[in-house]
C-alpha cells in the first residue's frame, strides 16, 4: 500500500493556527470530548482534518510530546488518553519520515507500556504509510522497537537457570508480566502490518524467492528476532504435562504462525542456516566484502541471529507448531543434520534456558527419525561441535536437571547411527574427554552395545570385535595417566566403570568371539599391574597420613588435604550446591574434619580395592575354564 493521498488545505494556514490554539486551549480546560469531536463529529471532521498536515508536527511537539508520559498517565489519565489519540491521528497527516525519526526515539527511551503503546499505535499508522517504500527506514523502526523491548530489565535468574518449580511461577515476576504486556502490544501492533504483508503475492514473473531487502523479508526477520531473546529465556517455564496455556507459549505460538505465514514454507531458511554455519562467507574489508554487503538478508547474523532461527524452528518442533499444510517432502535425516547446526548454535550460548531448547529439539527430532543415521553423515563437521558443547554441559553445568537431560540426549544422539557411525564417536568422544564420570559412563555405553550385539545371532558386527573391539577397549579401560602415579581418588568413577568392564567381558566372552583375551596381556600391563602396585601405595599413605594427624604431626601433609578438599568442592559446585566460587582456595580445617575426609578417602580406596579384587578373581577364573575346555591353548 502506497502513502496515502491526503487532501490538504492550502488557501489558509491561518485557520490551522487557529485550530491547533483551540486544541491547546480545551486541553486547558480539560475539555477533552470537546477535542474529540474536533475530528468525529460530521460537520467539523472533514474541515478540520484539511489543516491538519499544517500543524501536525506542532501538534505532535506542542501537545502529544509533553503528554504522554507517566507523570502524565498517572496525575490525569484522561489527558493522557486524549494526547494518545491526537498522537495516532495526526499519524495519517504529519510528515512520513519526520515523525518516523521522532518515533523511533521516543519507543527506545519509552519508561512504560503506556508510553509504549502510545508511540506503537502512531508508528503502526505511519508503516501503514509507509507501503512498500523505503524498506531501510521500515527495519530501523522496528529494530527501535525490538531495542526497546531487549532493553527491560529481568531478573537475574533468567540468565543463570532456574528450576521446574520456579519455571511455574515465573509469569508471577512483575518484570517477566511487563516484558510479556510489552510482548502482547507488540502482537498487536504487528497484527494489521502482516495481514498486508500476506496480501502481496509473488507474481508469475518471479521464479524464486526475492530475499533482499524487502517489506516482507524485513517483517519475517524481525517476527524471528522476537523468538529470540530475551523471550527465549522464558522458554524454560514450559512444563510438557501441564495442561494450560501460559503467555509465554501464547506468545511464541502466535509469533511462529506469523513467521510461517510470511515465509510459506517453514523449512526454507534450513538450506540458509547450513549455508550460513558450514559454508561461512569470506570477508574482506579490502575487497568490500562485508557482512552487511550481502543482498540475502537472511544470511546476515545482525539481521537474523542464529539462536533466533533455532528457537523458531524449536517452537515448530517441539512447541508442536507445524502449519498443517507444511511440505512432507523433507526426509527426516535432512531435517536432523540441519537442526544439529542450529541445536549446537544453541547448546554454545550461556543461558541455560537457551541450552535447554537446544537439547529439547535435538531430543525431538532424534524421535522422528525411522532409520539409522549412515556412517557418511559423520563428514559433517557440526557433529563434531556438537557432541563436544553437549559434553560440556552434561560434565560442567551447574544445573542438575540440564546435566541429566543432556546426558539422556546424548545417548540418544549415538544410539541413532549405525553401529559404525556409534564407534565413531564414542572412540572420538573417549579419545578427547577429560571428564572422568562421563568417560566412564561412555565406556559402559560401549559394553551394553557390544552385550546387545553377542545377544543377537549372526557373526558380530567389525566395530564389536578384532582389531576395531580391541582399540576401543584399551580406550575404555586403560585409563591410569600417569601410571602408578595416578591420583586412584581423581579418577575414581572411570577406574570403577573399567574395571566393572573387565569383570563383564571376563565372566561373557569365554569363547573370545570379541578378542577379549587377546587384548588382555596389554590390559593386564596397561591397567591391572600398575592398579595394584597404586593401591597398596595410596591405601599405605593414607592410613600413614591418617595416624599422624590424630598424633598432630600432619603439617607437611596438609597441601594433599588441601588438593582433596579443592576436588571435592568443584565436584559440589558441577551438582549445583555450591553457594560460591568453587574454585577459590578453602580454609584450612581442624583435625577431626581432617580426620573425617581421610576416612571417606580411605573408604573410596577400600571400594576400588574390592573391585580390583572381584575383576582380577574372574579373569583368573575365566582363564582356568579355558584352558580346561581348549587344553591346546593353555
Amino acid at each position: 500500500m502506497q502513502e496515502q493521498k491526503m487532501e490538504v488545505d492550502v488557501g489558509d494556514p491561518v485557520k490551522a493556527t487557529n485550530l491547533l490554539r483551540l486544541i491547546k486551549q480545551l486541553l486547558l480546560e480539560k475539555a477533552y470530548d470537546g477535542v474529540r469531536m474536533l475530528f468525529q463529529s460530521a460537520q467539523e471532521s472533514e474541515r478540520n482534518t484539511r489543516l491538519l498536515p499544517h500543524i501536525a508536527m506542532d501538534l505532535y511537539h506542542d501537545v502529544c510530546l509533553e503528554n504522554i508520559s507517566d507523570e502524565v498517565n498517572s496525575q490525569e489519565p484522561e489527558l493522557f488518553n486524549c494526547s494518545d489519540e491526537l498522537l495516532k491521528l495526526l499519524a495519517t497527516y504529519a510528515p512520513l519520515q519526520e515523525l518516523m525519526l521522532e518515533l523511533m526515539e521516543r519507543l527506545e527511551e519509552s519508561s512504560s507500556i503506556n508510553v509504549f503503546g502510545a508511540y506503537l499505535r502512531a508508528l503502526q499508522v505511519v508503516l501503514q504509510r509507509q507501503g512498500r517504500d523505503k524498506p531501510q527506514a521500515v527495519e530501523w523502526s522496528l529494530q527501535s522497537v525490538f531495542t526497546r523491548l531487549r532493553e527491560l530489565p529481568l531478573p537475574q535468574y533468567l540468565t543463570e537457570g532456574y528450576d521446574e518449580a520456579q519455571a511455574r511461577l515465573i509469569e508471577q515476576n512483575e518484570q517477566v508480566e511487563n516484558l510479556l504486556a510489552h510482548y502482547i502490544t507488540v502482537g498487536l501492533f504487528r497484527q494489521p502490518l502482516r495481514d498486508e504483508i500476506l496480501q502481496d503475492v509473488r507474481t508469475s514473473s518471479q521464479t524464486f524467492r526475492d530475499c533482499g531487502l524487502n517489506r516482507r523479508n524485513i517483517f519475517t526477520c524481525f517476527f524471528i528476532q522476537l523468538l529470540g531473546r530475551p523471550l527465549a529465556l522464558l522458554e524454560m517455564s514450559h512444563v510438557k504435562e501441564d495442561l494450560t496455556r501460559t503467555y509465554v507459549q501464547q506468545v511464541t505460538e502466535s509469533l511462529t504462525q506469523d513467521v510461517s505465514q510470511c515465509l510459506g514454507d517453514p523449512f526454507y531458511l534450513l538450506n540458509l542456516v547450513e549455508q550460513r554455519a558450514r559454508w561461512l562467507r569470506k570477508l574482506d574489508a579490502s575487497k568490500g566484502v562485508y557482512e552487511m554487503s550481502c543482498r540475502n538478508v537472511f544470511l546476515i547474523e545482525e539481521k537474523l541471529p542464529l539462536h533466533a532461527v533455532a528457537m523458531y524452528y524449536h517452537s515448530l518442533f517441539v512447541g508442536n507448531q507445524l502449519p498443517a499444510n507444511a511440505p512432507r517432502i523433507y526426509a527426516p535425516l535432512f531435517l536432523f543434520e540441519t537442526i544439529v547446526y542450529l541445536a549446537e548454535v544453541l547448546l554454545r550460548q550461556q543461558e541455560p534456558p537457551l541450552q535447554y531448547c537446544g537439547l529439547r529439539l535435538v531430543e525431538h527430532l532424534l524421535s522422528t527419525l525411522q532409520n539409522s543415521v549412515p556412517t557418511s553423515s559423520l563428514q559433517l563437521d557440526v557433529h563434531k561441535r556438537f557432541c563436544e558443547a553437549l559434553c560440556k554441559i552434561v560434565g560442567y553445568s551447574p544445573q542438575v536437571s540440564l546435566r541429566q537431560l543432556g546426558l539422556h540426549v546424548l545417548r540418544q544422539f549415538i544410539l541413532a547411527f549405525d553401529d559404525h557411525g556409534k564407534y565413531l564417536i564414542l572412540k572420538n568422544l573417549l579419545g578427547t574427554l577429560q571428564h572422568d564420570g562421563l568417560m566412564g559412563y561412555l565406556g559402559g555405553m560401549y559394553k551394553d552395545l557390544v552385550n546387545k550385539a553377542l545377544e543377537e545371532s549372526g557373526p558380530l558386527p567389525e566395530v564389536y570385535s578384532g582389531k576395531l573391539f580391541r582399540e576401543m577397549l584399551l580406550l575404555c579401560v586403560c585409563v591410569l595417566p600417569h601410571d602408578v602415579k595416578s591420583d586412584l581418588l581423581l579418577h575414581s568413577d572411570r577406574l570403577c566403570h573399567a574395571l566393572n568392564i573387565l569383570r563383564y567381558f571376563a565372566a561373557r566372552d569365554k569363547t573370545d568371539v570379541t578378542g577379549f583375551w587377546q587384548a588382555l596381556p596389554e590390559i593386564e600391563k596397561g591397567l591391572l599391574d600398575p592398579l595394584e602396585k597404586a593401591l597398596n601405595f595410596s591405601m599405605a599413605h593414607y592410613k600413614a597420613y591418617k595416624e599422624r594427624v590424630e598424633k598432630g604431626q600432619s603439617a607437611s601433609d596438609d597441601e594433599l588435604m588441601q588438593r582433596q578438599l579443592n576436588m571435592l568442592a568443584v565436584n559440589i559446585s558441577n551438582s549445583g550446591m555450591a553457594g560460591g566460587d568453587a574454585e577459590s582456595k578453602l580454609p584450612d580445617i581442624g583435625r577431626q574434619e581432617k580426620l573425617d575426609v581421610l576416612a571417606s578417602s580411605i573408604t573410596s580406596l577400600e571400594t576400588l580395592q574390592s573391585l580390583y579384587l572381584r575383576a582380577s578373581e574372574i579373569i583368573e577364573q575365566s582363564t582356568r575354564l579355558r584352558r580346561i575346555a581348549n587344553p591346546s591353548n593353555a
